[in-house]
C-alpha cells in the first residue's frame, strides 16, 4: 500500500514541478524579450530631400511590436541660381519591422510634404498693358507625395539608420509668378507689376514625377 502511494506521489509531483519550471522559463524570457524593447526613438537624419532635420518613431504593441509610427520635420534654405528657396519639410507614416523587437529591416509607408517659398530674382514680367521689365517676385508652392522606403535600424540604445526609397507626386515644370518690376517708356521709368512664368528650380532628389529619398540617421532609443 505504501509502495502504491509512493509511486502515485512521483507520478503526479515530478511531471508537475517539470511543467511549472518549463512555463517560468517561458516566462522569463518572453519578460525580457519586452523589457529590452525600446519603443520610442529621437534622433537626427542627414540625405535627400531631409537635408538636415529631426526625427521620432513610437514602436507600439501591434502585430507583436513590428508596428511603428514616425514624423521627421527638418527646416532648410537652398540658393539655386538667381533663386532663394526656403523650404519645410515633413514625413509622417509607418515603419513595419520584419522582427518583434523594434529594430533591423523595415518597410515604410508615409506622406511626405515639401512646402517651399521660393523667390526668383531678375526674371521676366509683363503686365496687362504690355509693357514687360526685368523683376523679381516670390511663390509658395506645396508638393506631396506618397513614400515608400526601405530602411534598416541597428539594435543599441544608441542607434543608427539607413533609409532608402521614393516620393511619388505631382512636380509641377513651370511656376507661373506675380511680382514688380521696373520698365521705361519715353525716357521715364516706370514700377508696375506683372505676371511671369519660369522653370522649376533644380533641387536635389526633386525629378519631374516625385523625390528620390535616401538618409542617414542616428539618435537614442528609450
Amino acid at each position: 500500500m505504501r509502495l502504491i502511494a509512493t509511486i502515485t506521489i512521483l507520478v503526479i509531483f515530478i511531471p508537475n514541478k517539470s511543467f511549472t519550471q518549463n512555463f517560468q522559463k517561458i516566462d522569463s524570457i518572453e519578460i525580457d524579450t519586452v523589457s529590452n524593447l525600446k519603443r520610442f526613438s529621437f534622433g537626427i537624419k542627414m540625405g535627400i530631400p531631409n537635408i538636415l532635420g529631426v526625427s521620432t518613431e513610437a514602436i507600439l504593441p501591434i502585430l507583436n511590436n513590428r508596428v511603428s509610427p514616425y514624423f521627421d520635420y527638418s527646416i532648410f534654405k537652398l540658393n539655386p541660381e538667381k533663386n532663394s528657396i526656403n523650404l519645410n519639410y515633413t514625413d509622417y507614416g509607418v515603419n513595419i519591422y520584419i522582427n518583434s523587437k523594434g529594430n533591423g529591416l523595415y518597410a515604410s509607408l508615409g506622406s511626405g510634404n515639401v512646402s517651399s517659398l521660393i523667390f526668383f530674382e531678375d526674371v521676366e514680367l509683363a503686365d496687362k498693358n504690355g509693357n514687360k521689365g526685368i523683376g523679381s517676385a516670390q511663390l509658395q508652392e506645396n508638393i506631396r507625395t506618397f513614400n515608400i522606403k526601405l530602411g534598416i535600424k541597428s539594435n543599441s540604445k544608441i542607434f543608427f539608420r539607413l533609409e532608402v526609397g521614393y516620393g511619388i507626386g505631382k512636380i509641377p515644370n513651370e511656376l507661373n509668378l506675380t511680382g514688380s518690376f521696373r520698365y521705361e517708356k519715353d525716357g521715364t521709368f516706370y514700377i508696375s507689376n506683372g505676371l511671369g512664368i519660369e522653370n522649376f528650380p533644380t533641387v536635389p532628389g526633386i525629378g519631374k514625377n516625385g523625390i528620390i529619398m535616401g538618409n542617414f540617421g542616428f539618435g537614442i532609443s528609450l
